[in-house]
């Protein structure tokens, strides 16, 4: 694995990329496995708990769409002995990550979790983040514009993501043993719900059947400097659908997260792999859609089929 910092032409601090690619092949969902446990949840004390509280209920003024829920907290990532990418994950909320890595107030904590815990991250929410390049028959990247309610890069262009959710996993995941954690069929579960969540934030978001879709293909993870290291896995997605086909679609906003975006833009594949894009382009792009244009100009050296 390749951990390395690459400075996006967005005007942001820059990204850090966890390169998981074997031989430039994208991994698939059975070369991935999960290490669940509560040690790789995010430290907190009492003032760190208050100081969260009060940023999260001044944001909530300004802001009534925004609610508070579980999230798999991203620890890092190993390779095992079957050359397989282990995901650590613990649990986090929606609210730590406002409070935390979305906030100044996050700079104190990586001092803080140094000083306390003997690690920078250890206070930090760190939430996994799911994000997919959507490659068209025709051969074209899908990039939506973000709304302007929404929490994060309000009027960004970015690409389909949002979280893989504990609550989806099991309603009572929050309270499972060590034991219940390690089980091999739980920890099956939560892979299947972080690669099942990329197809499903598409077909939430642009209104595309599951069916268009082939099974997500991991790229990598991305750290945002801008926001403290906040993480996300890259993933590439194949639609059945062209371009057009696909903003039809889109265009009948009857998807469940329609209100999330403002529009869409189609990118040429071969300019998104040959980083060819405008500077207007890249300076309207999130962190993590450089991410993982970043990461897909890496895999890929020629066309994929």
């Amino acid at each position: 694995m390749d951990e390395f910092t690459f400075k996006t032409q967005n005007g942001t601090e820059g990204i850090e990329i966890i390169n998981l690619s074997f031989s430039k092949i994208p991994i698939i969902r059975s070369q991935t496995q999960i290490n669940f446990s509560s040690r790789f949840n995010n430290k907190s004390d009492n003032w760190i708990e208050k100081s969260i509280k009060l940023i999260w209920n001044e944001k909530c003024k300004n802001n009534d769409r925004l609610y508070n829920q579980s999230k798999f907290r991203f620890e890092g990532v190993t390779i095992n002995d079957d050359n397989q990418v282990v995901f650590n994950l613990g649990l986090t909320t929606y609210m730590e990550l406002i409070g935390t890595n979305c906030n100044p107030f996050g700079k104190e904590l990586v001092v803080y979790g140094t000083q306390r815990f003997n690690s920078k991250r250890s206070c930090l929410a760190d939430p996994l983040g799911v994000g997919s390049l959507l490659l068209t028959s025709d051969r074209k990247f899908l990039f939506l514009k973000r709304a302007m309610w929404t929490g994060e890069d309000k009027g960004k262009l970015d690409r389909p993501g949002g979280h893989p959710e504990p609550d989806n996993v099991s309603t009572s995941i929050q309270s499972w043993t060590e034991e219940e954690c390690t089980a091999p069929e739980n920890s099956l579960r939560i892979r299947e719900e972080v690669f099942d969540s990329v197809k499903c934030e598409i077909r939430d978001e642009v209104n595309l059947p599951l069916e268009s879709l082939k099974d997500p293909l991991l790229l990598g993870v991305v750290r945002s400097l801008e926001r403290l290291g906040r993480p996300s896995a890259e993933f590439l997605v194949l639609c059945s659908l062209t371009s057009k086909e696909v903003e039809n679609l889109y265009l009948k906003s009857c998807q469940a997260e329609a209100d999330e975006s403002l529009g869409i833009v189609f990118l040429p594949e071969e300019k998104v792999r040959g980083l060819d894009l405008d500077q207007s382009i890249w300076h309207c792009l999130t962190d993590a859609a450089c991410g993982a244009i970043k990461l897909y100009s890496q895999c890929y050296s020629i066309c994929p089929s």
